[in-house]
């Protein structure tokens, strides 16, 4: 029921997010136009890439006071305080990095008119504070992650979306649209929600003793963050470099067309998402069997619930771009939105056993996969762009997130009872993409898109069903064969009987 419950607290979240820039991006794209709009995301892109200072420290943090469950309240205090006084420290270090070395990257990668380059340049100060903001926030968020206070974390996270998403639009309406404007708002209203959040903390750890850096639990800490760190050094380059290439390559009006349906792709995975995080600390608490069958039931419930969502979302892209935010934009998105969502449908799959890995200690392995795909997606992606454009850049991440997928699921050692019903997933939303592509009459695209959508709900559910009953079953005779090792045969235990009478006697 906890892990219900917690799963529904994120989603609800992700939901409230997703509502949010649904009506936010409009009005900004509006009010400070493409080019603006195309920097701004650059620029939270490269704030996202400075969040690397954080070493892993809040996922270690998460992952080790879950694994407190039970010890001393002093103990996971030591953990608390150990990460937030290391990661304020890196942060700091992160900012200034970021403020000397921001100005060339702006210059170096980004093509726009001398106005909005000056006005993101003037805005660097701002967005140097707000790194060490970012990763003093990820660490009290990790400590409520590990005591599974997702409600906490979620309407934290809600009231921080709503100030970070408004303040700077209200602003930009009322004060001005330049950037050294908008982004000092952005920056503050994400600070404000910093003092409520650590209240939360200090009360449910509880806090009570002084700050302080426990040398041993610093070691811990930053042996299982240095992979994590890996990973969030590699992963912004593999979620991210895509638009700063179609800004150095394209120009920064171009991301725009392509930072929107990214956008809406990435908010498909929600459920999964959720999800995952839900199960990160109760997997870093369970013996490794049972982390596999629940594992494996999580990606049955993503599998179900992802693969006719994607397939309606890919039917509905383009009519929702057009009427969102118009038949020009529509018509340049739609094409590159349609080839993400197959992307953040694989990306979906791809997270629960994201979760296991780290969970159990093997944020090695997801680093090292991280790795193997960095090089041969970067020159993909310049190829794709140079040879297809933005389309061809939706098909790299795209083929990218595929071969992470296989290779975490084959790292967590769930390859071999996901693979089937994954595959033939997967050729259902092919048909999907497929139907959006051809240019059919009216008639016949809905007849075949009520077609697809039908079939993969009703194999969503029954490949759902299906392996969750077979992982039930494979779980109870594991049960059974553990017992039958932990219990004696009878002529075992009618010997120890009689030994244990002998004894006695003997006493008497």
């Amino acid at each position: 029921m906890g892990l219900k419950r917690n799963t529904a607290y994120n989603i609800a979240g992700a939901a409230s997010s997703i509502i949010v820039a649904l009506v936010t991006i409009p009005p900004y794209l509006h009010q400070i136009g493409e080019a603006r709009y195309g920097v701004l995301a650059l620029v939270w892109l490269m704030l996202g890439y400075f969040g690397l200072f954080d070493l892993g420290l809040s996922r270690a943090t998460a992952n080790h006071i879950a694994r407190l469950r039970g010890h001393a309240q002093a103990d996971q205090e030591a953990v608390f305080w150990t990460a937030m006084l290391l990661n304020l420290g890196l942060g700091v270090v992160g900012g200034l990095v970021l403020y000397f070395v921001g100005g060339p990257l702006l210059y170096h990668w980004l093509k726009a008119s001398p106005t909005i380059h000056a006005e993101a340049v003037a805005a660097l100060p701002w967005i140097a504070a707000a790194v060490p903001l970012a990763t003093s926030t990820a660490v009290m968020t990790g400590a409520l992650i590990g005591k599974e206070r997702f409600g906490m974390v979620n309407l934290m996270q809600i009231g921080g979306m709503l100030l970070f998403q408004t303040v700077p639009l209200l602003v930009a309406i009322t004060v001005s649209p330049a950037l050294y404007i908008i982004v000092p708002a952005a920056v503050l209203s994400r600070g404000v929600i910093l003092v409520p959040l650590f209240l939360v903390v200090k009360r449910t750890l509880p806090l009570v003793g002084r700050p302080h850096i426990d040398r041993a639990r610093a070691r811990e800490l930053l042996g299982y963050g240095a992979w994590v760190t890996v990973t969030n050094i590699i992963s912004p380059i593999l979620s991210t470099f895509d638009r700063f290439f179609i800004g150095a390559i394209l120009g920064a009006a171009s991301v725009a067309y392509y930072d929107v349906p990214f956008r809406l792709a990435e908010k498909t995975r929600i459920v999964p998402i959720a999800l995952s995080d839900a199960l990160f600390p109760r997997l870093s608490g369970e013996p490794q069997d049972r982390a596999i069958v629940t594992s494996i039931n999580a990606t049955a419930v993503v599998n179900g619930f992802m693969t006719p969502l994607t397939v309606v979302a890919l039917l509905l892209l383009s009519p929702f771009l057009t009427l969102w935010v118009g038949a020009d934009f529509a018509q340049r998105a739609a094409p590159v939105g349609t080839v993400l969502l197959i992307g953040a449908w694989v990306n979906s799959l791809a997270q629960i056993p994201f979760a296991k890995l780290q969970a159990e200690g093997h944020p090695d392995w997801v680093a090292k996969a991280h790795v193997l795909e960095a090089v041969p997606y970067v020159a993909g992606l310049w190829w794709a762009l140079h040879q297809f454009g933005l389309v061809g850049a939706a098909f790299a991440w795209t083929a990218r997130v595929a071969v992470d997928a296989a290779l975490l699921f084959g790292f967590a050692r769930m390859i071999g009872k996901v693979w089937a019903p994954l595959v033939l997933s997967g050729a259902l939303v092919g048909a999907g993409w497929f139907a959006t592509t051809v240019h059919l009459p009216l008639v016949a695209r809905v007849a075949v898109g009520f077609g697809v959508v039908a079939a993969s709900g009703i194999w969503g559910l029954a490949s759902s069903a299906a392996l969750r009953i077979g992982m039930a079953a494979v779980w109870a005779s594991a049960c059974v064969r553990l017992r039958g090792l932990a219990r004696p045969p009878k002529s075992a235990r009618r010997n120890e009987s009689g030994t244990v009478r002998n004894i006695a006697r003997n006493e008497k």
